[in-house]
């Protein structure tokens, strides 16, 4: 299937529960062959979002499109292009892997293409009772139910709740692998190094509004770096907070711990008017920008 707009489409989405407003006009694009994240705390509206991507819940006002297709109106052909992977996977525990796999392929009514690989991929157990099953061989289960028959869009939530670490890499190989195979992925998370690894932008929702929509690759010019600096000779904290670029200025053992936001040529020169013993530079962790836009957005919010 294909189509000239963009794959997902959210115009001026609404969603309330009585007074409760769960989801405030939110306006979003994920390109094809996107993997695009979906980020922000439990209880921002992620999964309210997904839920009526997806129609399983109605949204109050808007509208929400995916492959051409209304999310209400064509939600039957729209389901056979799409998988899913709930923030909770919940199946029939007295069912086996292979029993529920078979199940949910025949209820699709697609061969399951890529089942086998999946199932050696991510060693997924088939035989015992899914009432036995851990949280992370549960969400393995939902991985292979929401790939395995090959679907032109993956929506997924909370994707690596549940995955160890070494799993994590290998979905997130897998996803990459995807992408270049041509799927747009939608994925939420509440976390931002789940999104930052395999991501190209992300939209960061606070309280049901869209706090930004960016490239994580401008995220990570904003995040700046982290740089540690030892002086030979006397420095104070003030001379080093003046210097170009330079916040969040800390001090441990005789050695300056700031932050450098921009080109770091003006501060190479400013520290060359010093005896510099040690320099260690490194990216500053995209999760900071995360927290500040949040803290930026609590503060417009109490004014």
């Amino acid at each position: 299937m294909t189509t000239q707009e963009p794959v997902i489409v959210i115009d001026n989405f609404h969603k309330s529960y009585g007074k409760v407003q769960a989801v405030k006009g939110i306006t979003m694009r994920v390109e094809q062959g996107e993997i695009f994240g979906f980020l922000g705390p439990n209880g921002a509206g992620k999964t309210t979002t997904i839920r009526c991507m997806l129609d399983v819940i109605r949204p109050t006002s808007g509208t929400l499109r995916v492959l051409g297709l209304d999310a209400q109106r064509d939600k039957m052909e729209l389901h056979r292009h799409i998988g899913y992977l709930p923030g909770d996977v919940r199946l029939p525990g007295q069912m086996t892997g292979k029993q529920v796999i078979n199940y949910f392929s025949r209820l699709q009514g697609l061969e399951p293409v890529l089942l086998d690989d999946l199932v050696a991929r991510f060693d997924v157990e088939m035989k015992r009772p899914l009432k036995s099953y851990s949280k992370g061989m549960r969400q393995k289960i939902g991985v292979v139910l929401a790939f395995m028959c090959d679907p032109e869009v993956l929506i997924l939530d909370e994707p690596t709740s549940g995955l160890d670490p070494l799993l994590q890499r290998t979905f997130n190989e897998f996803l990459l692998q995807e992408q270049a195979r041509g799927k747009t992925i939608f994925m939420s998370s509440h976390i931002m190094s789940d999104v930052e690894k395999v991501c190209q932008r992300v939209a960061v929702i606070r309280q049901g509004e869209i706090v930004t929509i960016e490239e994580v690759e401008k995220l990570r010019q904003k995040a700046g770096q982290r740089v540690t600096v030892e002086f030979g000779d006397p420095v104070s904290a003030d001379e080093v907070a003046r210097m170009p670029g330079v916040s969040m200025v800390t001090s441990h053992n005789s050695a300056y711990h700031f932050n450098v936001s921009g080109n770091m040529d003006a501060l190479i020169k400013a520290l060359s008017h010093h005896e510099v013993l040690r320099l260690q530079a490194e990216e500053a962790p995209l999760e900071e920008v995360f927290l500040k836009f949040y803290e930026e957005t609590k503060e417009a919010a109490s004014r």
